[in-house]
C-alpha cells in the first residue's frame, strides 16, 4: 500500500482486519527452521489461521470491512523467498471467485503492508502512515500467529493514531479482547502526585486533606508562616518542626532537589553551609577541634555573597582536612563528586542543561537518608490512609519478562542466556541513570512448560550481577490459553503487590521502583499482553516512568535488544505527566515540566518542546553579541511573567526574579551597575538575599554570632510589597513605543492551555 491521503472513517463501518502473516499461513509448524512445502490452504484437521478467524468471526457473527496483511520483506529460514512475496500470492487467491480460507475480497478492500523486519519499530513506522490514511473506526488484530513483535508494532501504531484495537486469539476467536480494558488508570493521579511531592495540585485534586497539603506546599517554600497559624486536624506538637526555619529549608533541599530548577541549585549552597556549620551535638564531638574551625572557616567564607569560586574552596578545605571525618557533614568536604556537584551549581547554568538523571553524590545520599528518617511527612500521609515514597527515589527497576520455549536447534540454550545479558545490560543502563544507586528487580512470567528455563536464567543472573545489585525471580506459572489474559494480568499484579510499601528509603515493595521496564520477546502472545497491561498498570500505581524494549536478531543473527518508543504511555502516564507538568509550569519549575514531558509518549512532543522553549526564554543566557536595549527588553519580558505567575508567592518571586537577569542577561559588573541606578531592582536584589534559597540562614547565624547590623525575618514579605517592586522594576527597564506586550506571559497561557486538555482525563 503506498496512498497515504487520510479518508474519512465511514460511519458504523465494521472493523479492519490486521493479520501479519507468519509461517502458520504457509503451512508449516511452530518454530520451524528449514524450509518445506507451502500449503496456503490447509484441510479441516489442518486449519490456517486465517482459516480459524474467519470461522470464529462466523461464528459470532462479527462483519469485518476489509483486510490488512502485514508482511516482511527479509528472508528467513523455511522459505527461500520473503513473506511479502507470499503475501502478494495470498492476495489473488483471496481476491479470486474461489478465495482463500473461506472467504472473498474485493481487490479495493485488501492491503498489504510491507515491513523490512519483524520488529516493533520497523512495525510502528509502516503502520502509522497506514491507519492515518485508511482511518478505521476499529481494527481486529489476530495474535498467535505470526511475528508477536510485528502485531505489537501495530498494536503501538494503532495508539499513537488513536485507532481502537482489539485483540483476536487465531485460536479463540470468540476470546476477543483490548488491552486498555486490562488497564485502569482512574483514581491514580492523588499518587503521581503524591510522589512527586506536588502538593500544591494535591490540594486541588484532594480537598479533604487540603489542610495537610498546603502545610507540606509552604514547606517546599521553605515559609514556616503556616505553620505558626492553626492547621486544622494536626495539634501543636506535630507543628513544632513545622515552625522552624532549618528544618523547613532541609525540607525544601531534599523535596526538590532531583528538580534541577534554579532556586534547588541556589539551595544546595545554602544547605550546604549550613550543614558544616550547625552539626548535630554527636556529629560535633566526633569532629576534632581544627576540623571544627576548618569547617566554620568554610562556611563563613560561603556566607558572603560578594564572594564566587565557592568549589574551590570546598576543594582547599577538603585537602586540609585529612584525614576526611567519618561523620555526614563534614564527608561532604571530602567528596569530589559533590564538590563538582557545588562547582555545576555556582555557575548559574545547571538548570539550563536538557533534564537528564545524575546520579547524586554518595555523602549527599547519605545526609538525605540520615534527614528522611526523621521526616514527619510519612508518618503524616499514613495517618491520611494514604503512603508516602522515598523522596528520593529507590533507585530500583522492575523488569518484566516473558520466558518462552527452548528453540529445538539451542538446545544450550545459547540465544536465551545471549539474551538475559542484553536484558541485565539494558536493566544496569536504566538504573545508572537513576538519582541513587539501586537494584535490577528481574521478574521472568513463566508457563508449566518453561518454568525449567525461567529458573535458569533466575540462576544466570544472579550469577552474573554484581552483589546486592540484583533482586530476580521467576513468577507463575502461567496460564497460555488464548482467553486468559485478564487473568494473567491480575494474577502477576497481585504478585508484584505482595511486599507492602513504607514510604520511607530502604523499603523492598515494589511499589516503590523508579522505573518500570517491559522487555518483548518470544512467547506466548497471551502471556506477553498480559505482562504488557500488567507492566503498564504498575507503572500508574507506582507513578513512575515506563520504558519497552524488545528483543530481536541483527543481520548476523546476534541477539539484540532495542528500544521500542514510549507509546504505550497514551494509555494513562500521559494524562498524569500533562496534570503533573501543568502544576510545574504554575508555579515556573519550568525545567521539571520540561523533565516529566520528556518521560511521556510522542503525544506529549509538542508541548515539551514549548516547555523547553519557554524554560530558555526565561533563564537562558543572552548571545554574547546582544546589545544593551535588547537584553533590558528580555529582563522585561521576563519580570512581566514572574509578576504574572508568583504574585503570591514573594521569595520564590524575587529570587527568580534576579536569577533571570543575572548572569545570563546581565553580568556581574553590569549587574552592579544596574542595581545602583535602578533602585527596584536593588529593593528586589535586597529581597532575594534575605530569602532562604539565598543568605537568609546565613544572616540569621551572623547575628547570633553578634556580627549582624539586624536581626533578619524568618517569613516572606508581603507579596503586595514583592509585586510592587517587580512593577517597578519593569517600568525602570524603559518598555518601547514599540513593545508588544507581555509575550511570555502568553507564551505561558498557552502552554498551560495545552497540558490542560492533554491532562484532562487524569484523575
Amino acid at each position: 500500500m503506498t496512498s497515504t491521503t487520510k479518508r474519512v472513517p465511514e460511519p458504523d463501518a465494521a472493523p479492519l482486519l490486521i493479520h501479519p502473516i507468519g509461517g502458520g499461513d504457509l503451512g508449516r509448524p511452530p518454530l520451524a527452521t528449514t524450509p518445506g512445502p507451502i500449503d496456503f490452504h490447509g484441510s479441516a484437521g489442518d486449519r490456517r489461521p486465517l482459516r480459524k478467524v474467519f470461522d470464529g468471526l462466523a461464528e459470532t457473527g462479527t462483519d469485518i470491512s476489509g483486510l490488512l496483511i502485514i508482511a516482511t520483506t527479509n528472508t528467513h529460514n523455511f522459505s527461500r523467498r520473503p513473506f511479502a512475496e507470499h503475501a502478494r500470492h495470498m492476495k489473488e487467491l483471496l481476491c479470486s471467485a474461489d478465495g482463500l480460507c473461506g472467504r472473498t475480497f474485493a481487490r479495493d478492500r485488501l492491503h498489504i503492508v510491507q515491513v523490512a523486519e519483524p520488529t516493533v519499530r520497523h512495525g510502528v513506522d509502516s503502520l502509522k502512515p497506514v491507519l492515518t490514511a485508511l482511518a478505521p473506526g476499529e481494527c481486529l488484530l489476530t495474535s498467535g500467529a505470526g511475528s508477536y513483535a510485528l502485531g505489537a508494532g501495530v498494536l503501538l501504531a494503532g495508539i499513537e493514531t488513536g485507532v481502537p484495537m482489539t485483540l483476536l486469539p487465531v485460536d479463540d476467536p470468540s476470546a476477543a479482547y483490548r488491552l486498555r480494558d486490562l488497564i485502569d488508570p482512574h483514581d491514580t493521579l492523588r499518587d503521581w502526585l503524591l510522589r512527586h511531592r506536588f502538593w500544591d495540585e494535591l490540594a486541588t485534586v484532594d480537598p479533604s486533606n487540603a489542610d495537610l497539603w498546603r502545610l507540606l506546599a509552604a514547606r517546599q517554600r521553605a515559609d514556616i508562616s503556616l505553620a505558626e497559624g492553626i492547621v486544622p486536624g494536626m495539634d501543636a506538637g506535630a507543628l513544632t518542626k513545622f515552625r522552624e526555619l532549618w528544618p523547613t529549608v532541609q525540607a525544601a533541599f531534599f523535596e526538590r532537589l532531583a528538580r534541577g530548577e534554579a532556586i534547588d541549585h541556589a539551595l544546595l549552597r545554602t544547605w550546604f553551609t549550613q550543614r558544616i556549620s550547625k552539626p548535630s551535638r554527636k556529629e560535633d564531638a566526633a569532629v576534632s577541634a581544627s576540623a571544627r574551625r576548618l569547617l566554620q572557616e568554610l562556611a563563613r567564607k560561603l556566607s558572603d555573597p560578594e564572594r564566587h569560586g565557592g568549589a574551590a574552596l570546598i576543594g582547599e578545605a577538603r585537602r586540609r582536612l585529612s584525614p576526611i571525618p567519618r561523620t555526614h557533614h563534614a564527608a561532604l568536604v571530602g567528596d569530589a563528586q559533590f564538590i563538582s556537584l557545588f562547582e555545576d551549581s555556582a555557575k548559574h547554568q545547571a538548570h539550563l542543561a536538557p533534564p537528564e538523571a545524575r546520579r547524586l553524590p554518595g555523602s549527599l545520599l547519605a545526609n538525605a537518608d540520615q534527614w528522611e528518617k526523621a521526616d514527619p511527612v510519612p508518618g503524616l500521609v499514613k495517618q491520611r490512609g494514604m503512603t508516602a515514597w522515598p523522596v528520593l527515589g529507590s533507585g530500583d527497576v522492575l523488569v518484566l519478562m516473558c520466558v518462552g520455549k527452548t528453540p529445538a536447534d539451542d538446545p544450550a540454550d545459547r540465544d536465551g542466556h545471549a539474551a538475559v545479558h542484553k536484558v541485565m545490560d539494558w536493566a544496569s543502563h536504566r538504573c545508572g541513570a537513576l538519582a541513587r544507586p539501586g537494584r535490577i528487580r528481574l521478574r521472568l512470567l513463566a508457563s508449566g512448560e518453561t518454568m525449567e528455563r525461567a529458573r535458569s536464567w533466575v540462576t544466570l543472573a544472579r550469577a552474573t550481577a554484581p552483589a546486592g545489585s540484583l533482586d530476580a525471580a521467576a513468577l507463575g506459572p502461567f496460564s497460555t490459553e488464548p482467553g486468559d489474559a485478564a487473568a494473567i494480568n491480575a494474577a502477576l499484579l497481585a504478585a508484584l503487590g505482595e511486599a507492602e510499601p513504607t514510604g520511607r528509603y530502604g523499603s523492598t515493595s515494589l511499589r516503590d521502583v523508579d522505573e518500570v521496564l517491559l522487555v518483548i520477546n518470544s512467547g506466548k502472545p497471551v502471556a506477553v499482553n498480559g505482562m504488557v497491561a500488567a507492566g503498564v498498570q504498575w507503572s500508574l500505581n507506582a507513578a513512575c516512568p515506563l520504558r519497552v524494549a524488545e528483543l530481536g536478531r541483527d543481520r548476523a543473527l546476534r541477539t539484540v535488544l532495542n528500544e521500542a518508543g514510549l507509546a504505550l504511555c497514551r494509555l494513562g502516564m500521559d494524562a498524569r505527566l500533562a496534570r503533573l507538568a501543568s502544576s510545574a509550569v504554575r508555579r515556573l519549575d519550568t525545567r521539571t515540566a520540561w523533565q516529566l514531558l520528556d518521560t511521556g509518549s510522542p503525544a506529549l512532543a509538542a508541548a515539551r518542546d514549548t516547555a523547553a522553549r519557554l524554560h530558555h526564554d526565561l533563564y537562558g543566557h543572552a548571545a554574547p553579541t546582544t546589545n544593551m536595549d535588547t537584553r533590558r527588553e528580555m529582563a522585561r519580558r521576563r519580570l512581566e511573567l514572574i509578576a504574572h505567575v508568583l504574585a503570591d508567592e514573594p521569595w520564590p518571586a524575587c529570587y527568580t526574579a534576579v536569577e533571570v537577569l543575572r548572569p545570563g542577561l546581565f553580568d556581574w559588573d553590569a549587574w552592579k551597575s544596574l542595581r545602583q541606578r535602578l533602585t527596584p531592582l536593588a529593593r528586589l536584589n535586597a529581597y532575594r538575599n534575605e530569602t532562604p534559597y539565598a543568605h537568609l540562614l546565613d544572616r540569621l547565624r551572623e547575628e547570633q554570632l553578634g556580627r549582624g547590623t539586624r536581626r533578619p525575618s524568618k517569613k516572606p514579605p508581603a507579596p503586595e510589597a514583592v509585586l510592587e517592586e517587580l512593577r517597578r522594576a519593569i517600568d525602570a527597564l524603559d518598555r518601547p513605543r514599540s513593545d508588544p506586550g507581555p509575550v511570555l506571559v502568553a507564551d505561558y497561557t498557552r502552554l498551560r492551555s495545552q497540558l490542560e486538555e492533554l491532562g484532562a482525563d487524569a484523575r
